[in-house]
């Protein structure tokens, strides 16, 4: 599921079959925000059903919720199709946020394997790296000779393939609750974390960087194509940030030796924030090369995290409380993406210096905390 998930040709040449389209940077960025605040209405409920009712059942619908965005973008040429496409899509995010990770810590918890969930999330989203460096190369060189339309019709068949392996998806054995939805329990995840103050330092560092990192993912290919890199390097240049990310989604066991995961974050948080400042101040193709860097940092945030957060949550509210997280890191990205709208009014280059700017404040504010934590 994990492969067929993550072998979308489409994505390598996403932003320009976008603009192809007539839909410009600042409408990106509203889609984007539209979907963050559709991730951020539904995460916390769907997270609920998933802790309430059967885990597999969200993923699949999350799943094949998915495959119709992609179908709704293939025939769009308008800003109301694109933001019908993004409505799906954010709908089987929210579906699929928080659930999959739970299924996956119980099943190993199951098998008394949970020591190793940290080691099954690096391997498994090294698949689906591997599966996206596929994606991305037949994809570029596909885009260099056929319509981008030919990316989206097999990044469509790929998502079939994945709806389909979803119903093989096998539930594991917990106490089942018929208890009816409340409000404390849409707020049980939110509670957790603030209670346990380690947790929340973590979850800030997490939400804050990934969330920053989010604009090198959608718009690296913008940068490349105003530092006029040719298009056939495309598929190469997301090559590169792909498979750059396998060690350290492999290496994070190894890492936890050395040092607990809030320092890891902290540091990465920090290498993340400069990153984008040079982007700002020296775009060209040194700023390639600093992304390149910053993908390599960010690909053991995840596991870094979600080990520290799964080892923790009790599974009552497992799939809750990460899609908490999951709508915290939304939030965040809808804050960012109004900084990122206002900077790419003046030039790209400015928003991602405005991105590392605020990342940086963010920073020395959580080493504050830290501090502070540490003194009492």
């Amino acid at each position: 599921m994990r492969w067929f998930d993550a072998l979308i040709p489409a994505y390598t040449i996403e932003r320009l079959f976008w603009e192809s389209r007539t839909i410009t940077i600042q409408e990106v960025v509203y889609l984007e925000m539209l979907y963050a605040v559709l991730v951020v209405i539904l995460e916390v409920p769907t997270g609920v059903l998933a802790d309430r009712f059967e885990r597999r059942r969200l993923l699949q619908i999350g799943t094949a919720l998915e495959w119709g965005s992609f179908v709704v973008l293939l025939m769009s040429f308008s800003f109301g199709g694109f933001a019908i496409a993004i409505v799906l899509s954010g709908m089987g995010a929210a579906f699929r946020s928080g659930a999959e990770n739970a299924l996956l810590y119980e099943t190993l918890e199951q098998d008394g394997k949970k020591e190793t969930f940290e080691r099954t999330v690096g391997r498994l989203n090294v698949i689906g790296i591997v599966a996206a460096v596929l994606a991305a190369i037949s994809g570029s060189l596909l885009a260099t000779r056929f319509p981008f339309e030919l990316n989206y019709m097999l990044s469509i068949v790929s998502l079939s393939i994945a709806t389909a392996c979803s119903v093989g998806l096998v539930e594991p054995r917990r106490v089942a609750s018929d208890e009816r939805l409340t409000w404390a329990d849409i707020g049980a995840g939110f509670r957790f974390i603030r209670q346990h103050r380690q947790l929340f330092i973590l979850t800030s560092l997490f939400i804050v960087t990934i969330g920053a990192f989010n604009f090198i993912d959608e718009f690296w290919q913008l940068y490349a194509r105003d530092i006029e890199l040719p298009i056939y390097w495309f598929g190469m240049m997301s090559t590169i940030l792909l498979l750059i990310q396998i060690p350290g989604q492999l290496i994070v066991p190894t890492l936890l030796r050395f040092a607990p995961a809030e320092r890891w974050l902290h540091w990465i948080g920090w290498g993340i924030s400069i990153g984008f400042v040079m982007l700002g101040l020296f775009p060209g193709l040194n700023g390639l090369v600093v992304m390149v860097g910053m993908a390599c940092l960010i690909s053991a945030i995840e596991p870094l995290y979600l080990g520290a957060l799964h080892h923790h949550v009790p599974s009552a509210i497992r799939a809750t409380t990460e899609s908490s997280v999951s709508m915290l890191l939304h939030g965040g990205i809808i804050l960012l993406g109004l900084l990122f709208a206002i900077g790419a009014g003046v030039t790209l280059f400015t928003a991602f210096l405005f991105i590392g700017i605020t990342v940086c404040v963010h920073q020395w504010i959580v080493t504050v905390m830290a501090t502070k934590e540490d003194a009492s």
